[in-house]
């Protein structure tokens, strides 16, 4: 291959936008890695009613009692937290 190979000046200034677009993508995957995910505004009052949901509908070993599923737990935990208000 040669070294002293000439470019263009074209082609050195489609050289350098591929080089400066390939540095701003760079930039852009680093900001979106630097920046903190959202965290949610936790609830008392259906972190309360969850317990009490959960306490109704599983057994002293965990599992869940005959006839409840986990849908089923979240609609009563809504339920009692709307008692909660």
């Amino acid at each position: 291959m040669e070294r002293n190979m000439m470019l263009t000046p074209d082609e050195y200034m489609a050289l350098r936008r591929i080089i400066s677009s390939e540095r701003e993508s760079e930039g852009a995957q680093e900001q979106a890695r630097v920046s903190k995910p959202r965290s949610r505004r936790k609830d008392p009052r259906m972190k309360r009613a969850l317990l009490q949901a959960n306490n109704k509908a599983r057994k002293k070993n965990g599992s869940l009692r005959n006839g409840w599923t986990q849908s089923k737990i979240m609609k009563e935990a809504h339920r009692i937290k709307k008692k909660l208000r």
